[in-house]
């Protein structure tokens, strides 16, 4: 395979053994979770309008900053996540009073789902949005990431976060520090 063959083309046994040891320090990062209810019902992002003087913008994302900045500020021991992050977004929309009584709880059960707006990638870049800056230094950090829509009769969003404890190399961390973040 390419990596046998990449790994018996160098010639200096120091530079293979750092070379294994890296890679194991990859594969022993650990990854913390989080995991977070928001009560609310899920909307995707708008498109972004243009406003005075040429400038975009997202009609709420500004109070959706607000409301999880003052979520966060809440909790104890938070602090802003700079590595890797993988993302789960769980959305349970309200169930349609047009659903009949059984379509209701196969719906509830999670048996018959949504195949409506808002689309599952914008319902993610809401929340994601949201995380900028107050949980996560920026969105971009995601590296891996599922949206899921069921339907409830108690609409919410559950995120759950899950980040490396550490950099996977000095190639990321730079990036990281040149941007004037740690």
């Amino acid at each position: 395979n390419r990596l046998s063959y990449l790994l018996s083309t160098l010639k200096c046994g120091k530079v293979k053994e750092s070379f294994c040891n890296t890679i194991d320090n990859i594969n022993s990062i650990k990854w913390k979770k989080l995991s977070y209810i928001i009560y609310l019902i899920p909307k995707g992002t708008p498109r972004p309008r243009a406003g005075k003087f040429g400038v975009f913008y997202v009609k709420g994302a500004k109070d959706n900053k607000k409301l999880f900045r003052q979520f966060i500020d809440s909790q104890k021991d938070i602090q802003l996540i700079t590595t890797a992050v993988k993302l789960e977004c769980v959305s349970y929309l309200p169930i349609p009073n047009s659903m009949n009584w059984v379509e209701k709880v196969l719906s509830e059960m999670g048996l018959i789902r949504p195949i409506t707006i808002p689309d599952f990638d914008n319902l993610v870049k809401t929340y994601t949005d949201m995380m900028k800056d107050s949980l996560l230094y920026d969105d971009s950090l995601i590296i891996e990431g599922t949206s899921k829509k069921y339907y409830s009769v108690k609409p919410r969003v559950e995120i759950n976060l899950w980040y490396a404890d550490r950099y996977d190399c000095k190639f990321n961390e730079n990036k990281i520090l040149k941007k004037g973040c740690k």
